[in-house]
């Protein structure tokens, strides 16, 4: 029997609830997603503003070497391996400190390391530095073992530990002691750090990523819970306190062994200071693979330390979500609006911290990098969530809960 109309029209209103079936759930997705992103916006905007305010609030003070005179002997302990970019500026940097009494060890966990070398080449030159080889083995954390063979050499009760490829000024060492002298309780004095002129595109994205999202993230949280984190840039405390938490082998199977030992302090009832002073990290001529390998390792580090707030720092990447909202609802009016209203936002951010916190121009001509850095940045957070494995100084770990560490 040929098909009539009575056939035909149950026929289509049947194919016509099933594409609505089919459309309309798609439908309410997409205007979920677009929800969700603009609720994203906002509050990633709102962050942004935020870390704004706290970075034009950096006081920058002592910059100039005009902290108060103090005679409190200091050991600067450096843990080395290989050899960094400009590694006898760097070193030297600290050697020549205006500062009454102090010394500088310098130490290696390799007697076969390349640089000791130079290291013996510069304690030879310089009359109050070091070399230290320990052959120990405190745990996961070398660097926490090099550290504890220099803290068993040091004269002094108070200690300096920094970073290798960091660089100061004679004026450096004076005022951190100052800033400790000036407070009661003092567990750590801390530093933030900056690279003020890149020496190629990866140097260039991780001097934006530092300026951009580490150093607004460590305002921000001094603003509102205070510092309760060590950065190993620069760590100035007295061995009693470190003795207090239990001493470095407490710390030698995490790999972030500065933020526990500020974190620990802090949780003992010491003052965490965020100093004045902020140090230049030389890293030399960064590869892009290099940067986002040390990124990735920063992000999942992060992640295992307080896996909380780093869920919470994915609301900083505004941009991406500005991007993800023209794919979703096309070249809309408000739309275009609000990816440039987020661009303006994040270069006003980048030139607060280059005015206010490194005070340094030169990276400023980078500046056209940043949307490209903030994408990676976004895929760099995303990523940190699908693995364990981290590469540090030529060797691979898997982070445990917590922020322990195993050989991987």
């Amino acid at each position: 029997m040929p098909l009539g109309v009575n056939t035909l029209l149950p026929l289509e209103f049947g194919l016509e609830c099933a594409s609505l079936f089919w459309y309309y759930p798609k439908m309410i997705s997409v205007r979920y997603l677009e929800t969700a992103l603009i609720l994203l916006l906002v509050g990633g905007a709102m962050y942004n503003l935020i870390s704004l305010y706290c970075v034009i609030g950096f006081s920058g003070r002592n910059r100039d070497g005009s902290a108060a005179a103090t005679n409190i002997p200091v050991s600067i302990l450096k843990p080395l391996k290989g050899i960094d970019p400009d590694f006898r500026e760097n070193i030297e940097s600290f050697c020549r400190q205006d500062y009454p009494e102090f010394e500088v060890l310098l130490g290696f966990t390799d007697a076969d390391d390349s640089a000791i070398a130079a290291a013996r080449a510069i304690a030879a030159a310089e009359r109050n530095v070091r070399v230290v080889i320990t052959r120990k083995d405190l745990g996961a954390n070398r660097k926490v073992t090099n550290l504890q063979g220099l803290l068993e050499e040091a004269r002094y009760p108070l200690i300096v530990m920094s970073d290798s490829d960091m660089r100061v000024e004679p004026h450096y060492l004076r005022t951190i002691v100052s800033e400790y002298r000036n407070k009661e309780n003092v567990g750590m004095v801390t530093s933030l750090y900056g690279i003020s002129d890149p020496a190629s595109f990866g140097a260039a994205l991780e001097s934006l990523t530092l300026a951009l999202d580490f150093i607004p993230a460590v305002l921000v949280a001094r603003r509102l819970e205070g510092i309760t984190f060590g950065l190993g840039a620069s760590m100035l405390l007295p061995k009693k306190a470190l003795d207090d938490i239990g001493g470095l082998s407490s710390v030698a199977d995490y790999l972030a062994d500065d933020y526990q030992i500020g974190n620990r302090l802090w949780k003992r009832g010491y003052n965490i200071v965020l100093s004045d002073y902020v140090i230049e990290d030389v890293v030399g001529a960064m590869s892009i693979s290099g940067y986002l390998a040390h990124q990735v390792r920063w992000a999942r580090t992060y992640r295992a330390s307080r896996p909380w707030g780093y869920f919470g720092y994915g609301v900083s990447h505004i941009l991406p979500f500005a991007l993800l909202l023209l794919i979703a609802e096309g070249p809309k009016t408000g739309v275009i609006a609000s990816l440039l209203i987020v661009l303006a936002i994040r270069f006003v951010l980048a030139c607060a911290v280059g005015g206010k916190v490194t005070r340094s121009r030169n990276w400023m001509k980078w500046l056209p990098l940043l949307p490209a850095k903030d994408v990676l940045s976004f895929f760099v957070w995303a990523s940190s969530f699908t693995g364990r494995k981290v590469l540090w100084r030529g060797r691979y770990y898997r982070l445990l809960k917590g922020g322990r560490i195993e050989h991987g």
